[in-house]
């Protein structure tokens, strides 16, 4: 399993606009998916994507076997976000700390970066956010 930081906006509705704005400032390369970014921050427009994706995408239908087709967004809901997952939730980014992957080394050095911001206050609860304070602390 590992620990996990999990980031939390003050407010879900943020994650697109916090996302462009990480990736205008830090040139982060986020992948796209059917006209979607998937950015640091989890969206709605993500989770609608994936969810499209499990329903309707012959591959997608693959994954969840045992689930009858259509799942139901709070049914997939539930699974991404539900208890002893540690995704956190729709604004929200969820990075693994105790093994880092190589993917994550640049997404990690930005939120390092944007730490210095007023943006940054402007934007994080770091009250509800766990293990923030560790991943400001690596070193890369």
């Amino acid at each position: 399993m590992g620990t996990y930081t999990i980031i939390y906006l003050k407010k879900q509705d943020q994650a697109k606009e916090v996302n462009e704005f990480l990736n205008e400032k830090y040139k982060l390369n986020y992948e796209n998916y059917n006209e979607v970014d998937y950015g640091v921050f989890f969206t709605q427009e993500m989770f609608d994507e994936d969810l499209r994706f499990m329903n309707e995408d012959q591959e997608g239908r693959t994954n969840l076997p045992h689930y009858q087709r259509p799942i139901s967004r709070e049914t997939y809901y539930s699974l991404l976000f539900g208890a002893k997952n540690c995704f956190g939730d729709i604004g929200t980014a969820c990075i693994k700390i105790s093994c880092i992957a190589e993917k994550d080394v640049e997404i990690i050095k930005a939120l390092q970066e944007f730490s210095k911001t007023p943006e940054f206050k402007r934007y994080i609860n770091f009250r509800k956010s766990k293990n923030l304070h560790r991943l400001l602390l690596i070193r890369l």
